[in-house]
């Protein structure tokens, strides 16, 4: 199962909600957020040229990360009935050099040159482990190409003496890098087991979540407490009569509490005591906090002290 956007970036965003400013943990929360925004921002700019194919039949896969002996992950998994392409996307702006002695990417802004890894050796690492997985689980090979896609328009690409200059693509050129090997490979497969494929894969997609508080050594102390206002975002809002009141400008809530508790499921891990809940949303009955979370509708596992709470679009990510 897939979610509509990355676990880890939905950790990132609610991390970046609920640590103060001035946490000297913050500006590496916010640049880590930013990366990994940018990253999705990349891989959704290149569904509009997987789109313009005119190849019939074609499957795509974004963000496919599966684990055969170790995780692997591909930003773009295209599946024909006679080839298949994956595309590592890249949204780098700039100057971008290649080195074919060194494997390196260069990139080179405002005057600040900084290097990166070569993207064509990270996409003929994760074809690979592909390899290593169809062949585990029974599924056809098929002519696989292997391409590395810069998406930011402001890139420019210099690629004077690279002996694999043909890999290196903007995406303006996927169609028809996609409509040429659609005319070299005639189908094999059949559009029912390519669609098979698909499917079996998407079902073995494997989500990366990580302990991320303990990752940035960051405390729960260190958050945020209090129900933040859905108007005019001070805390905290109080509890009255079976929903919240902003002390402030005196917006009136039923759910404002639902928003809050997904964060804290994606901080824990999806772990969520009443203690932890109670002290977020600044309530002294645990039995209160309890019921809320019910209603919102989390799913208790555990009894007594050992109880805690699952948010159930997390569970299977966890």
């Amino acid at each position: 199962m897939k979610p509509d956007s990355p676990i880890l970036l939905q950790q990132y965003w609610a991390l970046r909600e609920l640590l103060p400013e001035q946490h000297p943990e913050y500006p590496n929360i916010s640049n880590y957020f930013r990366r990994q925004e940018a990253g999705q921002a990349g891989e959704d700019n290149l569904a509009y040229y997987l789109d313009q194919a005119q190849v019939p039949y074609l499957s795509c896969i974004k963000r496919l990360r599966l684990e055969h002996h170790s995780a692997f992950q591909h930003d773009w998994l295209v599946l024909g009935l006679g080839f298949r392409v994956i595309f590592e996307v890249k949204s780098h702006t700039g100057e971008i050099y290649f080195d074919a002695k060194s494997h390196q990417l260069t990139r080179i802004i405002d005057g600040i040159k900084e290097g990166f890894e070569d993207p064509l050796l990270q996409v003929d690492r994760q074809y690979a482990n592909l390899r290593a997985y169809f062949t585990a689980h029974n599924i056809d090979q098929l002519p696989t190409y292997r391409f590395a896609v810069f998406v930011n328009p402001n890139a420019i690409l210099r690629l004077h003496d690279y002996p694999e200059y043909q890999r290196v693509l903007t995406s303006q050129r996927v169609p028809t890098i996609l409509e040429n090997l659609a005319e070299k490979h005639p189908p094999i497969l059949s559009k029912e087991a390519n669609q098979q494929i698909k499917q079996f894969l998407v079902e073995n997609h494997r989500e990366r979540a990580n302990s991320i508080l303990e990752k940035h050594a960051i405390l729960w102390d260190d958050l945020h407490k209090g129900l933040p206002c859905p108007s005019c975002n001070k805390r905290p809002m109080r509890r009255e009569r079976m929903r919240w009141q902003c002390p402030f400008c005196r917006t009136r809530s039923t759910d404002a509490h639902h928003k809050l508790l997904y964060k804290i499921a994606l901080l824990s891990n999806n772990r969520v005591t009443k203690q932890l809940a109670s002290r977020f949303l600044c309530m002294k009955s645990p039995d209160a906090v309890r019921k809320l979370m019910v209603r919102a509708g989390f799913i208790k596992e555990g009894a007594n002290k050992n109880a805690i709470y699952k948010h159930p679009k997390l569970i299977p990510f966890y």
